[in-house]
């Protein structure tokens, strides 16, 4: 007898191949048979009604690791398909912890997490495995394959010193990251353009590279430059590839700023000329013209290389703010400043703690409401939130979105967390990405602009992040793999999530179901949590 008999399907089965009728029977959380007609018992049958039916979403480049803890429903990521998460991205994650280098870890994620003091006192594990596994013991919707920060572990072994490490302190570095290789993590990131990401040397990047390549992990790389140096960076972090001969994923691949618009064709052949010459390297992409950090970024990089603290420090003299402000008003060869060439209507304040009348207003309005310049803003809304202030920029074009969409190589992703329109995650003006990725590719630029097909699309968010991670037995509908599916309507899926009102749920998805288990049944969360941690050497 069948656990799961899925009825009437117009399967995409993530192979990028043309669609087909079939039934789908499920036994023991894998896939036991596909037919265009299954007769067999079942426990429990679901008619699509000639509804898609695909593989689960692979979020390669997430961050829900942070908020699980706080609700492991993960409800805006499961109820747009996604069924399996890669963590742990950009180069933060919450462990390994070191206490002598703790409250230097608190400024690390200032804009990642904000804790109370007694969850504080709790924030001591000693690897990214012990945190993940407490994900997995208190349950998750969806699985989760983690990655372990360069950052974080750089902060462990060094604080926020700008230099290159010791040997001793590199040494510490591959120790730590053998550790979290030993317990079946997927390899490693970097925030390049974060401090003390930013501080890296080549050969410590290099040197990690070498140990992740001999457990067949990936390297994931937020840039340091995503602008005016994106070609350089990309040339950088394919060398590091060629050096250390590591598997390579270029985070959420974009160009931001007027001025560097259209040079993401350059960067693509760039991409394309390294896999000719055999680097493996690919890159992820979400569909939106912003992105979301924190507006510690639009300070000059020396007033905030030691950590948020001593930022504020420095902010509070007025001896250094108006060296800052004329810093802020311009770009140099040591700071590329992302204010350059766009308007101050662009930075929007997505969250902040105290003064939530600013959320979802630009530096523009309030600084007119503050009465004072927009640069006088932001050093008074960083001084008054105690720096942890995230935004949304609105720093891309459409025409370079679609540009990367196009490509046959592009992996989805969210770049975001795991939140809900309930409890402490409906706070803020959050990057709508965090509720409407998938469905938005699937509604606006697949129906509605017809940029890609239905079946290039889905191949793009199950089979190819699959192949890049190495997922035994996911990312494809085919007997034998473990049951992740997406059941969605074709002719509704749509984001509903918008900037200005981004906690609303996609429309279209009727079943999600992860391991074989029904989370999502008629477009409702069941309260089930069959996810897994995965585990590279599983």
């Amino acid at each position: 007898m069948l656990d799961l008999l899925i009825k009437n399907g117009e399967i995409i089965d993530g192979s990028g191949e043309k669609p087909f009728k079939a039934d789908i029977g499920l036994k023991d959380g894998r896939i036991h048979i596909i037919s265009p007609e299954i007769n067999m018992k079942s426990r429990e049958t679901i008619d699509t009604k000639g509804n898609v039916v695909s593989p689960g979403f692979i979020d390669i480049h997430s961050h829900s690791d942070f908020t699980l803890l706080i609700n492991p429903k993960g409800e805006s990521k499961v109820r747009q398909g996604i069924t399996t998460e890669v963590v742990g991205n950009c180069g933060f994650t919450a462990a390994p912890v070191v206490p002598e280098h703790f409250q230097d870890l608190m400024q690390y994620l200032v804009n990642t997490v904000i804790l109370t003091d007694e969850e504080k006192k709790k924030w001591k594990w000693e690897t990214q495995a012990d945190f993940i596994e407490q994900i997995g013991e208190l349950g998750t919707s969806f699985n989760i394959a983690p990655l372990v920060g360069h950052g974080t572990i750089r902060v462990a072994a060094m604080g926020f010193e700008n230099r290159k490490p010791s040997n001793r302190e590199l040494n510490k570095m591959l120790e730590m990251l053998q550790k979290e290789m030993d317990r079946g993590l997927f390899g490693f990131s970097t925030g390049l353009a974060y401090e003390p990401g930013s501080f890296a040397t080549l050969l410590e990047l290099v040197e990690m590279g070498k140990l992740v390549k001999e457990f067949d992990g990936i390297y994931a790389t937020h840039m340091k430059s995503e602008g005016d140096k994106l070609l350089e960076c990309i040339s950088e972090a394919i060398q590091i590839a060629e050096k250390s001969g590591v598997s390579l994923e270029i985070s959420h691949f974009k160009a931001s700023g007027p001025k560097n618009w259209g040079m993401v064709k350059d960067g693509l052949k760039m991409i394309d000329e390294a896999r000719e010459s055999g680097v493996n390297v690919d890159f992820d992409q979400y569909p939106y013209t912003a992105y979301g950090s924190g507006l510690i970024d639009l300070i000059p990089p020396w007033a905030r290389e030691q950590g948020s603290d001593k930022m504020l420090e420095i902010l509070k003299k007025e001896i250094y703010v108006e060296k800052i402000i004329k810093e802020m008003a311009s770009s140099s060869e040591e700071w590329e400043n992302p204010m350059e060439g766009c308007s101050w209507d662009s930075p929007v304040i997505a969250s902040l703690k105290k003064n939530r009348q600013y959320e979802g207003k630009s530096i523009n309005q309030i600084s007119k409401e503050m009465n004072c310049s927009p640069h006088q803003a932001v050093i008074e809304l960083l001084i008054k939130e105690n720096a942890a202030v995230k935004m949304v920029f609105f720093g891309m074009c459409e025409d370079d979105v679609q540009t990367v969409m196009k490509h046959p190589r592009t992996i989805f992703c969210t770049d975001g967390r795991a939140v809900a329109p309930y409890g402490r995650l409906s706070e803020g003006k959050i990057h709508p990405r965090y509720y409407g990725t998938y469905p938005k590719i699937l509604g606006r630029y697949v129906r509605e602009k017809q940029i890609i097909s239905f079946e290039e699309a889905i191949k793009k968010m199950t089979l190819l992040p699959a192949l890049k991670m190495k997922f035994k037995d996911r990312g494809l509908l085919k007997e034998g793999y473990h049951a992740d599916f997406v059941i969605f309507d074709k002719d509704k899926i749509l984001d509903l999530a918008t900037f200005q009102d981004p906690h609303k749920y996609p429309q279209g998805i009727d079943y999600v179901i992860v391991n074989g288990d029904v989370v999502i049944s008629k477009g409702e969360h069941t309260g089930k949590l069959p996810g897994k941690i995965l585990r590279k050497n599983d």
